[in-house]
């Protein structure tokens, strides 16, 4: 026990029951006292972050999330570059990798970069009124940003944004025509999160980003005398959580 406690009962002036209930409290106050250290040691244990947080220093995480993304499209005639048809269509899709980045703190200000990769659900499809069924996906995306945010003791408001980078799968299909067209291409991504520390190495996050991946052109073997020029634009919502060496 932290402390002695002493209690001197007169037998002539307590009942026996009286008495038996006194010894139980003194008792059970003293091991709720003794217990105390135990409970801060406890918490100590739990290596919970303390009022001024450290964000400096490297770290690596895994992240899942959803997408929706705006695809639009429109024919264009090869000879004259004339257009008779023009649509937009909905790709949406759950999404999820790893990231790694490094942080480094001026004061409240935190300065830093990171890096991440996904494999990708996202996708849609339209009937197109020359090309069939157009179907588009995203299986892979990733990006390299900066990050400058401010902290709050455990808590870190920040914007991202740099370049973003996706692999495209095209699918076209009109009777018994199929055609199929592959395209890497690289844009933009801008979004802010908030991240909060809660453990000394351990972080969790969400983040809202937009990405512009910019447009890429097929000549589906389904209407081969046209090009059709598509621009894919999306929004998603990340969670995650990371480590922080």
């Amino acid at each position: 026990m932290p402390g002695y406690i002493a209690l001197q009962l007169k037998r002539s002036t307590l009942p026996r029951k009286l008495r038996g209930e006194s010894v139980k409290s003194i008792l059970l106050a003293s091991a709720i006292l003794a217990a105390l250290p135990g409970s801060a040691f406890a918490a100590d244990a739990l290596s919970a972050p303390p009022a001024i947080y450290d964000w400096s220093g490297p770290y690596v995480g895994v992240q899942l999330g959803y997408g929706w993304g705006h695809v639009d499209s429109h024919d264009q005639s090869i000879s004259s570059g004339n257009s008779d048809w023009a649509d937009s269509w909905k790709s949406n899709g759950v999404l999820g990798g790893i990231h790694l980045g490094y942080n480094q703190a001026y004061g409240s200000f935190v300065l830093g970069g990171e890096a991440d990769i996904e494999a990708s659900g996202m996708s849609g499809s339209v009937d197109s009124a020359f090309a069939g069924t157009i179907d588009t996906k995203i299986d892979v995306q990733g990006s390299l940003r900066a990050r400058l945010g401010y902290a709050m003791g455990p808590a870190l408001l920040y914007a991202t944004g740099g370049l973003a980078v996706a692999h495209f799968k095209t699918h076209y299909e009109e009777g018994p025509t199929t055609d199929s067209s592959s395209h890497t291409k690289a844009g933009w991504t801008l979004g802010a999160g908030v991240e909060y520390a809660f453990a000394q190495n351990w972080t969790t996050r969400v983040e809202y980003r937009y990405t512009d991946f910019g447009k890429f052109t097929d000549n589906p073997a389904t209407d081969s005398s046209w090009l059709y020029p598509t621009h894919v634009t999306t929004q998603s919502v990340r969670f995650g959580v990371s480590y922080k060496f």
